[in-house]
């Protein structure tokens, strides 16, 4: 799960709403990333959220323009991970998706994506298809006899 998804999740279930001092306190993130993050959900549309805009007023006495956030509608995310296989001859790599075939093996996601789609024979040097068979969720390299 996404780290939007889970503040808005997390936002959701309070009452209160959340401003990004408070959001920052609850996933370790700095005050200006979760102001970010905030203003990510207020632009997907698989959430439905609104916000307050207020001043607090500091010890100093001076204001401080801020906002907070309400969100009404949770849905879960559209995109759902791919198992993918690259083949190169006999050497077979397995990731549970084409974002970790990025991250773990070093290769370019919108490569493998247009290999997938028919729009490159092959990337790296191997040739990718979607894994189907059950219990893809680790990354591998083998080498077939």
């Amino acid at each position: 799960m996404s780290l939007i998804q889970q503040i808005a999740e997390w936002v959701h279930a309070r009452s209160g709403g959340a401003i990004s001092a408070e959001v920052a306190a609850e996933f370790s993130l700095t005050v200006s990333k979760a102001s970010i993050a905030m203003g990510q959900i207020l632009k997907e549309t698989r959430f439905t959220a609104r916000t307050e805009h207020f001043c607090l007023v500091g010890d100093n006495g001076k204001g401080r323009h801020t906002r907070r956030l309400y969100v009404d509608v949770v849905k879960p995310p559209q995109w759902r991970k791919t198992p993918v296989i690259g083949t190169a001859g006999d050497q077979v790599v397995r990731f549970p998706s084409i974002t970790e075939a990025e991250t773990q093996g070093g290769f370019v996601r919108v490569s493998i994506t247009r290999c997938l789609a028919g729009q490159q024979k092959k990337h790296g040097g191997y040739s990718w298809q979607i894994d189907t068979t059950k219990g893809s969720t680790s990354c591998t390299a083998i080498t077939t006899p």
